[in-house]
């Protein structure tokens, strides 16, 4: 076991469990979130696109000697406020309680994962559920765009939305999510955070004795291939036309990741941004439009997002080409990169004083990073920002090569998006 501060601790099981805690004095709740490999990245792609949803339904659907009602009502009982979501990587279980239960949840948790009933009879409603929310999509044409752009801006299997594929999804049964996750659940792998009031030494002891027949190690897919790439249109007889532009960014272990989230924020983050300001304010060529960088473990993005009409199209595409090219000459200025970084610390401080987010970070952390890092590591990370660095990284990373490798996204009327690049 290795500390990393007075109140945050790890410790690996012998089976491979990674457990993190950080006790703070002034809650007497406990955020937990519980990463398990079974994540849309491990769908099997031929038959199985969308199960990775599915079982973060069908998982709260009982377990051990519970069935679903009673497997509720025992939750209930406790207080806790819970879910099961799927990401790229994980099965992510929260649950947020009293501290003074935390055994007795940890001891529902451990059913969830280990002893899921998979009952036949409540497979209908969980594909209802989940074939409502892929077709859904269609309602939503900008999330529509922002799917469609990651699947030819990201190689196999990372190139999934995670809500599958229909009759995928039909032709489900419950022997296929139960071999699934009995093969893709393991110890090895899983990462367990809590973030409150609560006793390190107690959760490893309890733990160890509860998962002590628990083996095996859980996949981390790889990307096999390259992305599609290029430009893709959509057509949809719409009143706007919904743009994407796909870009490269740094894991959230390089180095450059801060320094880069901070250029993009310059970028398009916020109504003080460059593109924000020029793109809307000063031509209103789009009603929206912005940047987001996305970290993760082996692969990371920054994407610009506008709206705009369909006889703006071209000029909007130029202008956001133009404030892209415009980091060659002029990069981040002092004054840009102080009100990113203040705007970075301020949100950062906020997330670490919630519960489920601190948990989640410390996860997070531990699987992208190796390491949990403190609240005053993390705020120390936002302090140190310098603008020197944030230049040189929108130079060496945003520059000519980095912008031509841009893959697009345009969905709307024909005649709007017909030959846009």
């Amino acid at each position: 076991m290795k500390q990393a501060s007075n109140h945050l601790r790890t410790s690996r099981l012998d089976n491979g469990l990674e457990i993190i805690t950080e006790r703070n004095p002034s809650q007497r709740s406990a955020s937990v979130i519980w990463l398990v490999p079974g994540g849309s990245a491990c769908d099997p792609l031929d038959r199985g696109d969308g199960w990775g949803t599915l079982l973060s339904e069908y998982l709260m659907r009982g377990s051990g000697e519970h069935d679903s009602r009673g497997f509720s009502d025992a939750m209930d009982r406790l207080g806790m406020r819970r879910s099961v979501s799927a990401d790229t990587y994980h099965q992510h279980i929260s649950a947020t309680l009293a501290g003074s239960d935390l055994r007795s949840g940890l001891d529902r948790l451990v059913d969830l994962v280990r002893h899921p009933r998979f009952p036949e009879e409540a497979l209908a409603p969980v594909k209802s559920l989940c074939l409502q929310e892929l077709s859904g999509l269609e309602d939503d044409p900008a999330s529509f765009a922002a799917v469609r752009l990651d699947e030819i801006r990201y190689p196999s299997p990372f190139h999934r939305h995670g809500l599958g594929i229909q009759q995928h999804i039909e032709e489900t049964t419950p022997d296929d999510l139960r071999g699934h996750w009995e093969e893709v659940a393991r110890p090895s792998g899983s990462i367990l955070a809590i973030a409150g009031d609560v006793d390190h030494d107690r959760v490893v002891e309890q733990l160890s004795q509860k998962l002590a027949d628990w083996t095996g190690t859980g996949p981390t897919p790889s990307f096999v291939g390259e992305p599609v790439g290029g430009t893709l249109r959509i057509e949809r007889d719409t009143s706007q036309v919904h743009l994407g532009i796909g870009l490269e960014g740094p894991i959230a272990a390089d180095p450059d990741h801060l320094a880069f989230r901070t250029a993009v924020g310059v970028l398009g983050g916020g109504s003080s941004s460059r593109l924000f300001l020029d793109v809307r304010e000063r031509r209103g060529l789009a009603y929206s439009v912005s940047a987001r960088y996305s970290e993760g473990f082996a692969l990371g993005s920054c994407t610009i997002s506008a709206g705009t009409t369909p006889e703006r199209v071209a000029e909007t595409l130029e202008r956001i080409d133009a404030v892209l090219e415009e980091f060659d000459d002029g990069p981040p200025t002092d004054e840009e990169v102080r009100r990113i970084a203040v705007g970075l610390r301020s949100g950062g401080l906020m997330q670490q004083e919630h519960g489920p987010s601190r948990a989640r970070q410390l996860a997070l952390d531990v699987f992208r990073r190796g390491t949990a890092r403190s609240t005053e590591a993390i705020l120390s990370e936002f302090d140190a920002i310098d603008a020197d660095d944030v230049r040189r990284v929108a130079s060496e990373r945003m520059g000519p090569a980095w912008r031509s490798a841009a893959i697009r996204c345009l969905l709307g009327p024909a005649s709007a998006i017909a030959g846009s690049d």
